[in-house]
């Protein structure tokens, strides 16, 4: 016999005295257990199986239900109860299943090392159904026997996948359920009544798909919203396509009101309120109106209270105003120490009207000596008081000629005089003596021929001041020339007695030659601003022609100059003739040889009150008339 022959019959008794052991071990006596994981009857015992299947004395094999008895032919042994699972106390040699349930597939049983068989690592009732496929494993070992190795390649039970085709994933023999969708999936859901999905407020849920217990299935719809009942806060929450439906106004809104009458809002002070909309029972109505300001009784104060667009209608005046009153006799208001008073603008029933009394004012009194005040409003203080005071009379004087002034007072303390008007120039260049002015008596020097109104004041022993007024009438005689001008600078006045001689020498009256020796005397020379200069001959020579000449020395360029010229009149104040230079030309500087030099006119006497005067109004540089007249 072949040695391969020899190892195959030790492996068969091997066999059969592992089974005999195992029969010892609980199974049944020559009882045996199927190759694919099921009971097998071997030598008449019997195995319960889960889900297995049985080789039959034929060598085929025939699947058995769970909880399966299965006995051998011969009837010999006590049958074996798998359970569900196929679970048993005892592992069986030579079928490659985990009969024990303990992760190991024919463990403890011999073999030839290097030989191969099937095997599954698992609950023995999954072996071969479904994706619970057998493995793999081999028998390890360097002696004549070895043991069986690791079972590999072996398949086991999944989860429920619906994504994958359908088949038996719980190897239980039969194809899993069919899923209706893919776990985590989602759809869109609405369960509210038809027509209202998308309408107002009314939205839409979410269904997801989850894993059942028979498989697969969209789980309940969340997040929807379905009709309810009115909010009135401007949504359409019953999705009948009308936001409010039912409501009277949308809550927390506002609008203006007034319950005043019409066409008196926004007059005076009437104004718009306003209310809120609120919830009410069953939904929402305008509120009370707030704030408002309706017509009111008149105040007579300015302001329209009735919104009539007519403040104060119906009122007499305007309470808190006031009006200047005055209740003494006519002729005295404003005079001495009389003066008005102030009504007021009084309430008067549902109107108003002044008040009857005048308060403040000041009425004619007993005149009251010593105080220096009329108080019995007279037009004159202190009258049967104390001094008196007298002025003189209106005189006249030739221009340049002293006259004597005196004033007459009784019980006068201290006498003051002063010119209140004058002809221009005329308060500045007239003389008093003495001076200041303070005596009784005065002499006065108008230089300037032309109307002074003076006045002369007088302080009494009771301290009153007494003033009078008089005129001094100046007037011209001989020959007499004024010049002023529109603005600053020195403009110079020139009378020149010939015409053969050059200016600014002994026949020429002027700044430098004040007093000349054939008559002519410069008054007063104005260096700064205006004028008037003036130059006078008391008694000209006739049939002399004397020409009048007109210097703008410095500062005066642009100035217009105006000459004034009488002639021998001793009664009136009227100039014989008056001329108007242009714009004078000229630079600043003094004396400059450049600046204008105007010749105004000749005057010529033909008697002692009689002239002829012929323009001349010429312009020359002052540098020209130096050297020739």
């Amino acid at each position: 016999m072949s040695q391969r022959a020899q190892q195959s019959v030790f492996i068969l008794s091997l066999s059969l005295a592992v089974a005999a052991c195992s029969a010892g071990n609980g199974g049944t006596p020559g009882g045996g257990h199927s190759a694919d994981g099921g009971g097998g009857a071997l030598d008449g015992g019997s195995v319960t199986d889960d889900g297995g299947s049985v080789e039959t004395p034929d060598g085929s094999t025939t699947p058995l239900e769970d909880g399966a008895v299965v006995t051998n032919p011969d009837g010999g042994g006590d049958p074996v109860d798998l359970g569900p699972t196929g679970c048993g106390p005892t592992e069986f040699c030579g079928n490659g299943v985990d009969d024990d349930c303990d992760g190991l597939a024919d463990e403890g049983c011999g073999c030839l090392p290097g030989e191969t068989q099937r095997c599954y690592v698992g609950s023995p009732g999954q072996a071969g159904r479904g994706v619970c496929v057998f493995g793999a494993q081999t028998c390890a070992g360097t002696s004549e026997f070895g043991t069986w190795g690791a079972c590999t390649g072996s398949g086991a039970p999944q989860a429920l996948d619906c994504t994958l085709p359908p088949g038996d994933y719980d190897c239980d023999g039969a194809t899993d359920p069919g899923c209706a969708c893919v776990p985590g999936a989602t759809r869109s859901c609405y369960t509210g009544p038809a027509g209202t999905e998308g309408v107002g407020v009314c939205a839409p849920g979410t269904a997801t798909c989850a894993v059942t217990a028979t498989g697969a299935d969209f789980g309940p719809c969340t997040g929807e919203i379905t009709p309810s009942m009115e909010l009135c806060n401007g949504a359409d929450y019953d999705c009948d396509g009308l936001a409010n439906s039912g409501c009277g106004c949308v809550i927390g809104t506002s609008r203006a009101c007034y319950s005043g009458p019409a066409g008196t809002s926004g007059v005076g002070i009437c104004r718009d309120g306003a209310q809120t909309c609120v919830a009410i029972a069953g939904g929402a109505s305008w509120g009370a109106c707030g704030g408002e300001v309706l017509p009111a009784a008149d105040r007579c104060d300015g302001i329209d209270y009735q919104c009539t667009g007519s403040p104060g209608a119906g009122c007499v005046c305007l309470i808190g105003a006031t009006r200047a009153c005055y209740d003494g006799a006519a002729g005295t208001r404003g005079v001495g120490s009389c003066h008005d008073g102030v009504q007021t603008c009084v309430a008067s029933g549902a109107g108003s009207d002044w008040a009857p009394s005048c308060a403040g004012q000041g009425l004619p009194g007993a005149e009251i000596c010593g105080n220096a005040l009329d108080d019995n409003c007279s037009g004159a203080a202190d009258e049967g008081c104390g001094g008196t005071l007298t002025c003189p009379g209106d005189v006249t004087v030739p221009a340049g000629s002293p006259v004597s002034l005196s004033a007459l007072g009784i019980g006068i303390a201290s006498y003051s005089w002063r010119i209140v008007t004058g002809p221009t120039g005329g308060a500045g260049t007239s003389v008093w003596s003495p001076t200041p002015p303070t005596a009784a008596t005065e002499s006065f020097t108008p230089t300037i021929v032309g109307d002074y109104v003076i006045e002369v004041s007088g302080v009494d022993t009771y301290g009153r001041t007494i003033t009078c007024r008089f005129m001094v009438s100046a007037l011209p005689h001989g020959l007499r020339v004024e010049v002023s001008w529109d603005g600053t600078g020195d403009v110079d006045l020139h009378l020149h007695s010939g015409t053969t001689t050059p200016w600014f020498a002994t026949n020429d009256c002027y700044y430098a030659n004040t007093v000349s020796t054939w008559g002519a005397v410069l008054d007063f020379d104005n260096t700064s601003s205006s004028g008037p200069e003036n130059i006078r001959m008391d008694a000209p020579a006739l049939a002399t022609g004397y020409t009048i000449g007109v210097h703008n020395y410095s500062g005066a360029a642009g100035r217009i100059a105006t000459v004034k010229i009488f002639c021998g009149s001793t009664t009136s104040t009227v100039p014989t003739a008056t001329y108007t230079s242009r714009a004078l030309a000229g630079t600043s500087a003094g004396s400059a040889s450049t600046n204008d030099f105007w010749k105004v006119a000749r005057v010529t006497f033909t008697s002692a009150s009689a002239c002829t005067i012929t323009a001349v109004n010429t312009y020359q540089a002052s540098s020209t008339v130096t050297t020739a007249f």
